[in-house]
């Protein structure tokens, strides 16, 4: 049914991950990596997980706040202040709160815009919402300076290697770009093609030859070191980024480090994940208190659509089911890479699909109300 599917909707691969009484049931690898060639997707399969990477790094802060090294409510300000961040008094106001809620104000990314634009917050933080990665790649630096390590080295101390996520990376690393699906698109001819652009591919060895030049590894860098690679690294050459101004690859969006974007991980990883949030198991010490379990999962801001009101907790879309909540988050990179997870903590049941084509946000959809048995407004609109 599932390969059926991806022949239906144009895809040419997913990994796929089920999770059943709060355990992984199954994961599978459906479809080619890589089109061209014909490499097929398996359960080591890497994909860009997108913005998956925040709750994964929500679940980080909230560790942080259990163990009293930043507060829920502490200001960001209090800690580190953006050189491009707009001086304003609601840029005083944002706090981890806000950030983990998507109250900040603050903009997506804003290497869209038509030039180097300040860091500005829209509305008063708390007051509404807009879906920022900035807001979270700011937080990123705050926790980077509060525990002394760069982003990838803090979620495998704290989450990765204790929770047994093998495969969860937060970078780009030149020894598994093997293992790593491509993008793809199809053409004018309804046709199936690798994407011409593989940013990452282009990207990411540039700044590794930084990385050997200085004799530190990027699994270590924080942020900071980021910008001063990319302001050091080869030019690029690719006819879609040789004309990049400077100024962008100094912005978050473009960081292949990033709090918001850059995790790397495969299906069943990411479902492992998943059950950290589920109810009724026993807790690890390194874990995240059931207070900050809970919270994660309580609704702390609604969003008003068409077909009613959709929740948000820390780091999580969240839905109001019959007796409990169910928690999502979708991932987009670049027009090819999407993917999405799903937890219901009602049934312990919990999904998680991965793709690489353009028409993944179709296939899910599909195939979540399929492997799920019902439908979840998060993930149908």
């Amino acid at each position: 049914m599932i390969l059926a599917k991806l022949v239906e909707y144009q895809v040419p691969g997913a990994g796929i991950a089920f999770v059943e009484n709060g355990r992984l049931a199954w994961e599978q690898g459906f479809g080619a990596k890589n089109w061209t060639t014909g490499d097929p997707v398996t359960r080591q399969t890497l994909f860009q997980a997108a913005s998956l990477s925040k709750p994964a790094f929500a679940y980080v802060v909230m560790q942080a706040i259990d163990k009293n090294e930043i507060g829920l409510d502490d200001k960001l300000t209090k800690y580190l202040r953006p050189v491009d961040l707009k001086p304003h008094r609601w840029s005083e106001q944002i706090t981890v709160r806000d950030v983990l809620q998507h109250t900040t104000g603050l903009q997506n990314w804003r290497e869209d815009a038509d030039g180097p634009d300040p860091l500005t917050p829209a509305f008063q933080p708390g007051t509404d919402s807009t879906y920022s990665g900035e807001a979270f790649h700011w937080l990123q630096r705050v926790m980077e300076q509060i525990t002394g390590l760069g982003l990838d080295a803090m979620m495998r101390e704290r989450l990765f290697q204790p929770a047994g996520l093998e495969d969860m990376r937060m970078l780009w690393e030149p020894g598994r770009d093997s293992r790593e699906v491509y993008g793809h698109k199809v053409d004018a001819e309804g046709a199936i093609i690798v994407d011409d652009l593989q940013f990452i591919r282009e990207h990411g060895p540039r700044l590794e030859e930084v990385a050997q030049r200085w004799g530190r590894p990027m699994n270590i860098w924080t942020a900071q070191d980021h910008v001063r690679a990319v302001a050091s690294m080869r030019p690029h050459t690719h006819s879609r980024l040789k004309d990049r101004p400077a100024w962008r690859w100094g912005r978050p969006g473009a960081f292949i480090i990033d709090s918001a974007s850059s995790l790397r991980c495969t299906a069943g990883d990411y479902a492992r994940f998943l059950c950290l949030m589920m109810p009724g198991r026993k807790r690890a010490p390194w874990e995240i208190t059931e207070q900050s379990r809970q919270a994660m999962l309580t609704p702390q801001f609604e969003l008003e659509i068409e077909q009613g009101r959709l929740p948000r907790g820390f780091g999580w879309g969240l839905e109001k089911r019959d007796n409990g909540v169910a928690y999502y988050h979708w991932g987009k990179n670049g027009p090819s890479h999407i993917s999405v997870a799903l937890g219901d903590a009602t049934t312990r049941k919990a999904i998680v699909i991965m793709t690489n084509g353009s028409n993944g946000n179709a296939l899910i959809k599909d195939l979540v109300t399929s492997l799920m048995g019902e439908e979840y407004i998060g993930i149908i609109t």
